[in-house]
This record gives C-alpha cells, structure tokens and sequence, in this order.
C-alpha cells in the first residue's frame, strides 16, 4: 500500500534530500513537503493520516506546536531531526524517533524500514511531491 509521507523542514535542500531518500526506498509514496509545523497542523486538522512525519522540531517544540494531540495515532510514525538529548526519554514515551543532525541518507532509511520493513528497491518510482509555504 503506498504511504504517504509528510516532511517538516524550514530548509529546502533538507527537505528535498529527505524526499529523495524517501522515494528510493517507497517508489510509490506520497511525499508532502512543509516549511513550518503548522502546515503540517492544517494538514492533519484537514484529515491528512500520514504514515510518518519527518520534523526538524524537538520534542519540545512538537509538544508547544500541539502535534502530540494531533499525531496521537499509533499508525502515525514520527521522526523527529532536531531533539535535544535530554528529550530522549520523552520520544521513546511517545513511540517517535530521532536523529541527531547532521544525519546520513543511511540513517534516514534505517528510520523508513523500521516503519516499512519490506521495501521493494525494484519497484518503479511513481513518487508524488507537493511543497507547502
């Protein structure tokens, strides 16, 4: 089933290096690029059920931002790229994850198959990216 993908990053060439990363490893993903968190507020306010949000937010910031009432669904994984140590706890509380920049596309697509343990490296992109703000 294809999976759509929501990446959160003030800085494009990030954003577009995760979305790159992302269509390699689920060819027929969705793939939803947002500059700001509430973007990604709007969004899942208007129904959109991703099955990862990628943030460059920290935990604290997601939890400022409202995302912790918003992303409450099991079926939504989080990767969080900008968490502070201490917040360590707290992710592992909440079921996300994090990366600690500067992170590797290895890393990020270790992230993806923990999500999606069976990727298919053969399959024929049929990747869609929309950018938001």
């Amino acid at each position: 089933m294809p999976k759509t993908i929501l990446i959160q990053d003030p800085d494009v060439l990030i954003s577009l290096d995760l979305a790159q990363t992302v269509m390699e490893a689920w060819p027929d993903a969705s793939v939803i690029l947002c500059r700001e968190a509430r973007h990604i507020l709007a969004l899942l306010s208007d129904g959109q059920e991703p099955d990862m949000l990628i943030m460059r937010q920290s935990m604290r910031g997601a939890l400022a931002a409202g995302l912790d009432r918003l992303v409450g669904n099991p079926r939504i994984n989080v990767l969080l790229t900008e968490a502070d140590h201490d917040e360590e706890h707290s992710i592992a509380e909440a079921g996300w994850r994090a990366l600690d920049m500067p992170f590797s596309a290895l890393q990020v697509r270790e992230a993806l198959r923990d999500v999606c343990p069976e990727p298919d490296p053969r399959a024929e992109s049929h990747c869609t990216s929309i950018g938001l703000g």
